[in-house]
């Protein structure tokens, strides 16, 4: 197995606060901090930027002024959800019908595989985060004379003539920001709007926009990416994000593992509506009713997931010299992305876990250690993956499987068996102080693809004690009465690690700071990857 190793860049051990704070800011290459953590509106691009910008605002304002009947379709995931939202609740500021609104089932995306005569009776329709490959959906709408705005940022093939069938806003199309996301082109879109009618409808959208860009990965080491996110984290006006998030601290580390993963689990098991009504209602009851539902969706996952665990990792175990792990799962639902990930941690090489649909087997692509796999495997014209680069789904026609093993196990450079981690800084658990973690929770606050969490290692604690939570869930150590080491979800053994406690045994940890109410408690946290017995 693939083994992973730490690299320290910088041992902090003893230094002043302030002095680990400009360490890491210079380690990252940041050179001018003051305005990279508070990025301002001139970071953004100009709004008429994006190309077809202005087409679409006339088009939506003449719907608007002769009270056409609009829909829009929302993508499945968490950027397609914000998205929606976004454009739905702003047109309905102006909109005297109110805006019909549908979703894509399971991981379907765009019109494909649509029954195209439910968008027949509206004059126009909205698609947001979604482009198709075909445009024939499109050509059959226009046709029965169906207008159709895209707002979108997914790669664009320049021989696709979409300018003929929709009128297509995308951070792809000759715009100086591509790793905006389809939430943040549909915000800029309102934002348009607003400038033209002397409004500020946008403003209270924004928190959407941040969770679609935080979501699908983005690059926020981008300013204009960094602003909307910033904004978005001022505020919470959505009520379904509220209930989501609760009493945590809104942030880029919430929208990673709290909002996001409850949005995705209601598409992974069919039920994408509930995700998109909570986002559109009002009612505090019914919000929490969907919310309900939504914790349910992720609960009914997470045991489906622990079902099908067992099988596919023994599949990955008879693979375990390859370049490549390919694994099957049948199950009806749309979890082959996150047993993806799953594996993809624990493995540190290229996975796809697949499903048998008839001719084809499809499902996702998870990777490592290169820069685009998913070039790779389109390059080998044995595949089709669309999504991220290291991160998309994936079909292939089951009599090319094996040419498509042989032909990646060919062309991957040799497995790398010693994967390397860096950690920003080691630290003395003395270190850890209030400020401390106020300095990194500052810099952590908007993270995500090119810009992660400030990683810790903490060496040396050998005076502790041992808790646990939710029935030996999770394990939480305590070197002092103001700071916890926690890791969720601890697969080791408990009697064992309170037996290191009572013989003052040292441990080690890599993980993230944080500070907050643990119960009624403050506390100063260090979220971990890892907790071990130091050899």
């Amino acid at each position: 197995m693939t083994k992973k190793n730490y690299k320290i860049l910088n041992d902090c051990r003893g230094m002043y606060e302030q002095d680990i704070f400009n360490t890491i800011v210079k380690q990252r290459g940041i050179d001018n901090p003051e305005h990279f953590f508070n990025p301002t509106e001139e970071d953004l691009l100009p709004l008429d930027s994006l190309k077809n910008i202005d087409k679409a605002f006339l088009r939506v304002e003449k719907a608007l002024q002769n009270n056409e009947n609009i829909a829009v379709l929302f993508d499945t995931d968490t950027d397609g959800i914000t998205s929606g939202t976004i454009i739905t609740r702003y047109l309905n500021n102006f909109s005297n019908n109110e805006i019909t609104t549908f979703i894509d089932e399971g991981k379907q995306h765009g019109l494909i595989g649509q029954d195209l005569n439910k968008f027949l009776s509206f004059d126009l329709l909205i698609i947001v985060d979604s482009l198709d490959k075909d445009i024939s959906q499109y050509e059959i709408l226009k046709n029965s004379g169906v207008d159709i705005i895209i707002l979108d940022h997914h790669a664009i093939k320049p021989e696709i003539p979409y300018d003929d069938v929709a009128i297509l806003v995308s951070s792809q199309r000759e715009y100086g920001n591509p790793q905006l996301s389809g939430a943040g082109v549909t915000w800029k879109f309102c934002k348009y709007f607003d400038a033209i009618y002397g409004t500020t409808y946008a403003d209270e959208l924004v928190d959407l926009a941040a969770c679609g860009i935080v979501a699908d990965m983005m690059d926020m080491t981008i300013m204009e990416n960094r602003y909307i996110v910033s904004k978005g984290l001022e505020c919470i006006h959505n009520l379904a994000l509220k209930k989501i998030v609760g009493g945590f601290e809104f942030n880029s580390t919430a929208i990673s593992f709290s909002v996001a993963p409850i949005i995705n689990a209601s598409n992974r098991m069919n039920q994408n509506d509930i995700a998109m009504k909570a986002f559109l209602e009002d009612d505090n009851k019914q919000v929490l009713s969907y919310n309900k539902q939504l914790k349910k969706c992720k609960e009914q996952q997470n045991e489906e997931v622990s079902k099908l665990l067992p099988g596919i990792t023994e599949q990955c175990e008879k693979q375990i010299n390859k370049k490549m792990i390919i694994t099957y799962i049948d199950t009806p639902y749309g979890i082959s992305g996150l047993l993806g990930n799953k594996l993809l941690e624990k493995y540190q090489r290229p996975i796809l876990v697949l499903k048998d649909i008839g001719n084809d087997f499809s499902g996702s692509m998870r990777a490592i250690g290169l820069d685009d796999f998913r070039g790779v495997c389109n390059e080998s014209q044995l595949a089709q993956a669309e999504g991220h680069e290291l991160a998309s789904g994936i079909t292939i026609n089951k009599s090319n499987l094996n040419k498509f093993s042989d032909y990646i196990e060919s062309t991957l450079p040799p497995l790398n068996k010693n994967i390397i981690e860096e950690i920003d800084i080691q630290i003395d658990i003395a270190d850890m102080t209030r400020t401390l973690v106020g300095l990194i929770k500052k810099i952590d606050r908007i993270s995500g693809t090119n810009f992660k969490p400030v990683k810790v290692f903490i060496n040396g604690i050998e005076d502790y004690s041992i808790d646990n939570m939710s029935n030996y869930k999770h394990l939480v150590v305590k070197p002092t009465d103001y700071i916890y080491l926690i890791k969720w979800n601890f697969d080791g053994d408990f009697e064992e690690m309170e037996d290191h406690a009572l013989m003052n045994d040292e441990i080690e940890v890599v993980g993230n700071l944080d500070s907050g109410f643990f119960g009624r408690k403050f506390v100063l946290k260090a979220v971990c990857d890892e907790i071990k017995v130091a050899k």
